[in-house]
């Protein structure tokens, strides 16, 4: 007895010991420079006495409270309005998946106070919760869970102290130290975007991060190409971010609901470890893992990402020399023979805004920067400068000079323009126009827009999901101007004359 009991412990504590804890951590490291484990529905587990049949099923096999003791600080959660007998809708909140919430379901203050208990606990540690919102819950009553009231609350989940406030998107993310330091411990993105009604701790998750597809049903699709496009399918979030969730689950279609021997198969150390490893090169940004089942295959999913923290890594953004920021698409390539341009599994690779890029030890990858438009210095990175597993970060910035004699800032147009005759550009009102692409939805975009002198007056981004129907920009004036731009990742440049 006192020998399994030896046993039992030792792997209670190996678990822990490797598990996703600041203290495994460069503390020096941003927010954004650390890749973290999510766990998809981290809710729908026996605890709430899901289970592998019916309309409750789960996609976790731990507790909340044990996924947070084994080092899952990320959690995908769900949050609607409860059921009351099952029937009808009550004005208090609670985690569940689809109709499934009908059956299982966790009270959103009691998960709060899983969490509020850890945080009070563990003074060194951050959480991230990633919320899909149903249609019809609003901010009152979420802003009611957070700060413990609600005829569910009681005041036992009173979390709101440790609510950490990101005031911008594209803005440099503080330090973890600097996050425990605050003690703004509590990071919240909602998928959901509530605009002027948000309270300011409330990030509107695709303004602030980027996201793969994750409708896959099966392990094999998780590699498909489309999965590692920036400007892809179905483009959730900003690729200007620094932020990226890569989501590595393969759910039982069509309830999606978790899949245990999938999950085993997806959270293979290998598969795992390319996968990252590829997504990371291939969005130019670090990215976070989502995954049903972090402990399947003796919790390789947890060790992959832990893997990545150790790794050094370069990361920048794109200025001109005054500063300002350029936002266009950048070609990222690598002079691996036989890859050039360097693709990820058909992938082309781009940046927007920030780059990085993992520099593992013995990494030997040089990466160039390239755009018909304009030059960079440096013009590569040599990964090999920054290789290493001593957890480092180096910043290097892209300076971008205009491949003219126009200033920084500005645009040439000394290269014929090339129309795109599928997108057009049209006029709505006075000093308003409407991008258009015939016989295709408009699923997402990007434009600048530059007067005659090359000077740029107007960028503007478009994503399906934002509750848009069309993608429009203004003039300030009567004169000409050029419009550049992608739109569904095609390039185009119109000249209108307002």
């Amino acid at each position: 007895m006192k020998q399994i009991t030896l046993i039992a412990f030792l792997c209670f504590f190996f678990n822990i010991s490797v598990a996703q804890r600041s203290s495994d951590l460069n503390k020096s490291r941003r927010y954004d420079e650390v890749s973290w484990l999510v766990t998809h529905n981290a809710f729908q587990n026996p605890e709430i006495r899901a289970t592998d049949l019916g309309a409750g099923g789960k996609n976790q096999e731990h507790s909340i409270r044990t996924q947070l003791n084994n080092g899952v600080r990320s959690f995908m959660i769900d949050l609607q309005y409860g059921r009351v007998t099952n029937l009808f809708k009550g004005k208090f909140l609670r985690l569940g998946h689809g109709a499934g919430g009908y059956f299982h379901w966790m009270e959103m203050c009691d998960f709060l106070k899983y969490v509020k208990d850890f945080l009070d606990a563990n003074r060194n540690e951050i959480i991230t919760l990633h919320m899909q919102i149903d249609g019809g819950v609003t901010t009152n009553h979420i802003n009611d869970a957070f700060n413990g009231r609600g005829n569910r609350c009681n005041s036992r989940a009173n979390i709101d102290h440790y609510l950490y406030v990101q005031s911008q998107t594209n803005k440099l993310w503080p330090t973890l130290n600097q996050m425990i330091a605050s003690n703004k411990r509590l990071v919240v993105l909602s998928e959901k975007n509530f605009g002027s009604s948000a309270p300011s701790w409330l990030h509107y998750e695709f303004g602030f991060t980027k996201q793969n597809d994750f409708s896959a049903s099966q392990v094999s699709e998780l590699t498909q190409t489309h999965r590692y496009l920036i400007n892809g399918n179905p483009g959730r979030g900003d690729d200007r971010s620094t932020l990226l969730t890569i989501n590595n689950f393969a759910t039982d279609a069509p309830l999606g609901y978790g899949d245990g021997n999938k999950s085993a198969h997806a959270n293979g150390y290998s598969l795992m470890h390319t996968k990252l490893r590829e997504s990371w090169f291939s969005f130019a940004k670090r990215p976070s893992m989502a995954v049903d089942f972090y402990e399947r295959n003796n919790y390789s999913a947890r060790s992959v990402v832990n893997n990545a923290n150790v790794w050094n890594e370069v990361r920048g953004r794109f200025k001109f020399s005054n500063g300002s920021d350029f936002t266009g698409y950048v070609s990222t390539n690598s002079n691996f023979s036989g890859e050039n341009p360097w693709k990820i599994r058909g992938a082309k690779t781009q940046a927007r805004l920030h780059y990085s890029f993992p520099a593992r030890l013995g990494e030997s990858r040089v990466i160039t920067f390239s755009h018909p438009n304009y030059n960079f210095s440096p013009s590569q990175i040599r990964l090999s400068d920054f290789d290493g597993n001593q957890k480092k970060t180096f910043t290097r910035d892209i300076i971008v000079t205009p491949k003219s004699n126009a200033k920084a800032g500005e645009i040439s147009f000394d290269n014929t323009l090339q129309e795109v005759q599928e997108i057009s550009v049209y006029k709505k009102t006075t000093h308003t126009y409407v991008v258009n692409i015939s016989n295709t939805a408009l699923k997402n975009g990007s434009l600048e827009v530059y007067d005659i002198s090359g000077k740029l007056i107007r960028s503007v981004t478009y994503n399906a999901n934002r509750n848009q129907d069309m993608m429009l920009f203004t003039v300030p004036q009567r004169g000409v101007y050029i419009v550049k731009g992608q739109i569904n990742g095609k390039d185009f440049i119109k000249r209108i004359l307002n």
